[in-house]
């Protein structure tokens, strides 16, 4: 049995065992988890799982009674050992609604009423967005890769029988394996609609590295990279040869250290650079806790250096601290990021400070595409990037420095990274 059990806090209560994969092996995340959703309406019950299986359904008991249910359930599963709990790694154990209902739905109204904002502006998209182990919240809004308000929102819908149904507020829908269709209502009147699941890919997916560009990443091998403190690298390289974080939490006694930031071996200073990576699906995180990590330009002192949050940001709102901002400064113009397991990518152009005898006289400037959509274009990086605020009036670094990425606790992977000097 894993030496330590961690315990967090969805919906209810799970109790995991962390995963314990080292570079270049695969093992396995055990879990039994305790979560607490409504049934019907104004009840609730008490439910068993191992992994994504659902063990037994009780009714709600209060005080003593509910303690014994649940320590007696956990000390049957954690004497039989984890040899018989299911493996759920991030990477391989994809609940089957994540792989067919999540993600992106296009498509439009149809038999609107007349005179109804549906009936002029027919186009429709939605988001299907995964919030725990079978509960999803659903987005409606005219256009997609845009700052569009929600029509509405349904959260916390329940998956049953493979599909999602929902009914309220004038909203009756479906979402399964032929796509998302229903009845809205906008200003009280109603029309049908129906959306088809898309994959919104990258146009620089897969791009290759040009003539005199240096490759960091080809999914060969980690050459052109160290941790930040000098020791060779230790995320997974995966069979599939993908870079994937190690996350240090996993390894707190390991010596020597395992996990942690890493950087190029080279510096830069003035950069073009593509980097396409993707984050898991992790049912019942939320906000910075899922899918975080960052890239870091000239510098692998995070007090100095410049951040381009990477964040399991879909379905948020593009605030300065989720995926594709300039941390704690400058919120994308577009939150572009996709769902989980899908490839992503960021192109960069970044152009460092500028000094004058040591005086600084121009600041960094940046430009980023998510996806391909343009989120930061020639910004002003007008003050750090940092967590805290008493980092952020540093100046900005004056000799070229490495790019880094960050171990922020998440299974991060990348792929297809490389680098053109432009100074």
């Amino acid at each position: 049995m894993h030496k330590r059990l961690q315990s967090r806090k969805t919906n209810g209560q799970a109790l995991r065992w962390p995963n314990q994969r080292v570079p270049g092996h695969i093992c396995g995340c055990w879990r039994l988890q305790f979560s607490w959703f409504p049934l019907v309406p104004m009840q609730k019950g008490l439910v068993f799982r191992i992994g994504n299986i659902n063990l037994n359904l009780l009714p709600e008991k209060t005080g003593m009674t509910k303690r014994i249910i649940i320590l007696h359930f956990a000390l049957i599963i954690l004497l039989a050992g984890p040899g018989n709990v299911l493996a759920n790694p991030d990477w391989t154990d994809i609940a089957e609604a994540d792989l067919n209902l999540m993600g992106n739905y296009v498509g439009e109204w149809y038999n609107a009423p007349e005179k109804s904002y549906q009936l002029i502006n027919p186009a429709l998209s939605a988001q299907v967005i995964n919030v725990d182990v079978g509960v999803y919240d659903v987005r409606f809004l005219q256009n997609l890769d845009r700052r569009a308000e929600d029509y509405y929102s349904a959260r916390g819908v329940l998956l049953e029988n493979g599909k999602l149904v929902h009914e309220t507020a004038g909203w009756i829908f479906e979402v399964d394996d032929e796509g998302l269709y229903g009845i809205g209502s906008i200003y009280g009147k109603q029309a049908k609609f129906k959306l088809k699941r898309v994959s919104l890919e990258s146009p620089t997916l897969g791009k290759k590295a040009p003539e005199g560009a240096t490759v960091l990443f080809d999914g060969s091998s980690f050459d052109a990279w160290v941790h930040a403190d000098g020791r060779p690298l230790t995320w997974t390289l995966t069979e599939e040869g993908y870079m994937e974080v190690n996350p240090s939490k996993y390894h707190k006694d390991a010596k020597p250290p395992v996990g942690g930031p890493i950087m190029t071996k080279e510096s830069f200073k003035d950069v073009r650079y593509h980097m396409e990576f993707r984050y898991p699906v992790e049912p019942g995180l939320a906000g910075q806790a899922r899918g975080n990590s960052g890239v870091f330009f000239q510098g692998s002192d995070v007090s100095i250096a410049f951040e381009v949050q990477i964040l399991n940001s879909y379905g948020l709102e593009g605030y300065w601290n989720e995926c594709g901002a300039l941390y704690r400064m400058v919120g994308p113009k577009v939150n572009a990021a996709r769902p989980p397991i899908q490839w992503q990518t960021y192109d960069v152009e970044y152009k460092a400070a500028r000094f004058k005898a040591g005086e600084l006289v121009k600041r960094p400037r940046i430009t980023v595409w998510h996806n391909g959509v343009l989120i930061h274009h020639d910004q002003e990086i007008f003050h750090g990037t940092q967590h805290y605020q008493a980092n952020r009036s540093n100046l900005p670094p004056q000799e070229p420095g490495p790019i880094s990425l960050q171990d922020h606790s998440n299974r991060i992977q990348f792929r297809n990274i490389w680098i053109e000097r432009l100074d």
